[in-house]
């Protein structure tokens, strides 16, 4: 199986809501997301991973989005049915290359919430640390978790 990673195009906001509508960690908030055109900053980084030509995943980085002055992955996202077949990692090198080629910054950050076990592993194994905690940031009773990576080595 091959993942292509590309700029996102309008019409991939239905298959992005779709994800946001039918995943974890969206599923356990007790808010829906939706994300427009709009939202997106003519300088922010929105791709989509596709199979086959379907899309099945997007991660949106913004490039001075964490203190204004480093990397932030604000969101990334594979549908259920195709997680665990690399495309959260074709996803992340891709967010982790514009960071540390497209930016001043060679620093990435992330928040995972406390809940999921298997992102926070996933990052780990990517080499991210984790560096910070804020509690009930998104939603009372759940934590965030604020990872870093430092891509000046990677």
């Amino acid at each position: 199986m091959s993942v292509d990673v590309r700029r996102y195009e309008d019409d991939d906001f239905e298959a992005i809501n779709e994800i946001l509508s039918t995943t974890s960690p969206w599923t356990v908030y007790e808010e829906s997301y939706r994300l427009e055109v709009a939202d997106v900053a003519d300088d922010d980084l929105l791709v989509i991973g596709t199979v086959d030509d379907t899309a099945a995943g997007f991660a949106w980085t913004v490039p001075n989005g964490a203190f204004d002055r480093s990397g932030y992955l604000k969101l990334i996202g594979v549908a259920e049915d195709a997680q665990g077949q690399g495309i959260g990692s074709a996803l992340l090198d891709h967010a982790e290359r514009f960071v540390s080629t497209e930016t001043t910054s060679d620093e990435l950050f992330l928040l995972v919430s406390d809940f999921n076990e298997a992102a926070q592993a996933f990052y780990r194994h990517r080499g991210y640390d984790q560096v910070g905690r804020l509690e009930g940031y998104v939603q009372p009773g759940i934590d965030e978790y604020v990872f870093r990576k430092s891509l000046y080595d990677s």
